[in-house]
C-alpha cells in the first residue's frame, strides 16, 4: 500500500486526437453522423486550437487550470497537456505558465494516460484530468472539483467495499439543463418505450446523465495493469456509445459475460448505477483477462455549474454556439 506523499497533485489536460487515414475517416464520420443526427464532428483536426473569442479554446482550460489556487498558492505542482507541440506553442505562449509542459501526443486517450501514468507520475502522487475542450470552466470550477477529489481519492470506498484510487464526473439532467449552452443535446425520444427519456444521456433508474469531461487518480499498484491495458479506452467508449457500430460492441460484451440483465436495463433506459459498476468491471476483467479484485473506481455526480464540464465542443455547431454565447 501507498499513501499520499503530501505534494501538490499534478493537473494532466488531454486533447489529443485521432488522425486515421482517409478511408477510415469516411467510414467513421458517416457512423458519428448517423450518431449524432446528422451533427458534424471534428476528426482528424485539432480542435482544441481553435479560435473562440480570440483565443484557443484550450486556452480557456489552461487559464483555469493555472490560476486556480489553494490557501492563496497555486493548487497543482505542473500541469501536462497533451496536444501537437509545434500547433500548440505556435498559437500559445507557454512562457506564461511556468510550470506547463506540453507534451505530443501520438496514441489514444488510453495511450497518452498510460505515458503518462509511467513515467511521469510517482506512486502516492495524485493527478487531476481535465479536457481541453470544455472552455466554461472556471479556477473556481476547477478549486472545487480539486476539493471534492479529496473526499474520494484514497479515502471512499466503491460499490464493492474497496477503496477507490480513481474517480470519474458525470453529470445528471436536472443539474445542467437550465444552464447549458448545447440545447441541441436535450433530444427528447418521441416514441417507443423510451418515449419522453432523453436520447443523447445514459438512462439511470432514478436520472439521466453524461460525462462530465474530469476525473482524477491517485497513482497505486492496484491501477497498473488497468492502465497498462488502456482500458479507460473501454469506457471512452462507453461515453461515445452513441456510434452504433461501439454501442453493438458494448452489449456483444455484456452478452458473451451473461450481463443480461443491464442489457434488458440499456434497452429501457433504466440502468441501475450499482449493477452497471459492477458490470463493467467483469467485462473488463474477462475481455482483457485482468485481476480488478483490488481495483477501486468511483462514479462523481458533479452538482456545482455542472454545464461548465458537460458543455464539450464536439464539432462545428458546438463551436458556433459557444462563439455566440461569449459575443453576448
Amino acid at each position: 500500500m501507498t499513501k499520499e506523499n503530501g505534494n501538490k497533485p499534478y493537473a494532466l489536460i488531454l486533447a489529443g486526437y485521432d488522425k486515421p487515414d482517409r478511408s477510415t475517416m469516411i467510414k467513421r464520420k458517416k457512423q458519428i453522423i448517423e450518431a449524432y443526427d446528422g451533427d458534424s464532428i471534428y476528426i482528424g483536426k485539432n480542435k482544441f486550437l481553435q479560435q473562440l473569442a480570440g483565443k484557443p479554446v484550450i486556452q480557456y482550460v489552461l487559464d483555469a487550470v493555472y490560476h486556480a489556487k489553494k490557501k492563496g498558492k497555486p493548487l497543482y505542482d505542473t500541469i501536462y497537456v497533451y496536444n501537437d507541440v509545434k500547433n500548440f506553442t505556435d498559437v500559445i505562449d507557454t512562457r506564461k505558465y511556468h510550470n506547463l509542459y506540453v507534451m505530443q501526443m501520438k496514441q489514444s486517450v488510453g495511450g497518452h494516460l498510460k505515458d503518462f501514468y509511467f513515467n511521469q507520475l510517482e506512486y502516492g502522487r495524485r493527478v487531476d484530468i481535465f479536457f481541453g475542450d470544455t472552455p466554461r470552466i472556471t479556477s473556481e470550477d476547477v478549486e472545487w472539483v480539486n476539493s471534492q477529489y479529496d473526499t474520494i481519492l484514497g479515502k471512499a470506498k466503491d460499490y464493492r467495499g474497496i477503496t477507490a484510487h480513481v474517480a470519474y464526473g458525470i453529470v445528471e439532467y436536472e443539474d445542467l439543463k437550465d444552464d447549458t449552452w448545447l440545447n441541441h443535446r436535450l433530444k427528447i425520444i418521441k416514441r417507443g418505450q423510451n418515449k419522453g427519456k432523453l436520447k443523447n444521456f445514459v438512462g439511470f433508474t432514478t436520472f439521466e446523465a453524461r460525462i462530465g469531461n474530469s476525473a482524477a487518480l491517485l497513482k497505486h499498484q492496484s491501477l497498473d495493469s488497468a492502465v497498462e491495458y488502456e482500458i479507460i479506452d473501454f469506457f471512452y467508449s462507453l461515453r461515445k456509445a452513441l456510434a452504433p457500430n461501439i454501442f453493438s460492441k458494448i452489449i456483444y460484451y455484456l452478452w458473451k459475460t451473461k450481463n443480461f440483465i443491464l442489457i434488458r436495463q440499456i434497452k429501457r433506459h433504466c440502468i441501475e448505477e450499482e449493477r452497471f459498476y459492477k458490470a463493467a468491471i467483469n467485462v473488463i476483467e474477462r475481455v482483457y483477462t485482468l485481476d480488478l479484485s483490488k481495483f477501486g473506481g468511483y462514479i462523481f455526480h458533479i452538482k456545482h455549474n455542472a454545464s461548465h464540464w458537460e458543455n464539450d465542443i464536439d464539432g462545428p455547431k458546438d463551436l458556433k454556439i459557444f462563439r455566440a454565447h461569449i459575443k453576448k
